[in-house]
């Protein structure tokens, strides 16, 4: 008999990140008093109608979108994890690699730096419900954190 892991072990058994009391889906020191989002990822630039590289558009996670499966057949999208960093003034997006097409990793994720060229504005309702100071993912370079299957990014409105 296989064995399935229940949806609550689950958020337990996410990668270990930086002490045994935090990992990469949900640092405790970050997420104590905030709020996370399921959402839609689409790759891409905003600024040339999603081609390119960055991200083109996050939206709010509803039943009603695609199932996962299909995301990754389009290669353009895909499905992650949001939650307010640095007091509202920055954002972080946690992904799972094995929901990546290949050719987007490649395209977007593989030198540890995901390069945003345009910002990505950040719909209105996303940043109110998760408390967000920012209006956009400022244009920079990001570094990509990967740990366990699961890859983080986090955008502030100062990179170094």
């Amino acid at each position: 008999m296989r064995n399935v892991p229940t949806p609550n072990k689950l958020a337990f058994a996410a990668p270990p990140w930086s002490g045994a009391q935090q990992n990469l889906v949900s640092p405790r020191r970050e997420t104590e008093s905030s709020h996370h989002m399921s959402c839609d990822v689409v790759f891409g630039s905003p600024s040339a109608n999603c081609l390119g590289t960055g991200i083109c558009r996050i939206t709010a996670r509803t039943s009603q979108r695609p199932v996962i499966s299909e995301q990754k057949k389009t290669c353009q999208s895909t499905v992650g994890l949001l939650f307010p960093i640095e007091g509202g003034n920055g954002l972080a997006m946690v992904l799972t690699r094995g929901m990546l097409c290949s050719k987007l990793y490649k395209n977007h994720l593989r030198h540890g730096v995901l390069k945003l060229e345009s910002p990505c504005p950040l719909p209105k309702e996303l940043r109110s419900s998760l408390g967000l100071k920012i209006r956009e993912l400022p244009v920079g370079n990001y570094l990509i954190r990967e740990a366990s299957g699961y890859i983080r990014i986090d955008f502030q409105s100062t990179q170094a």
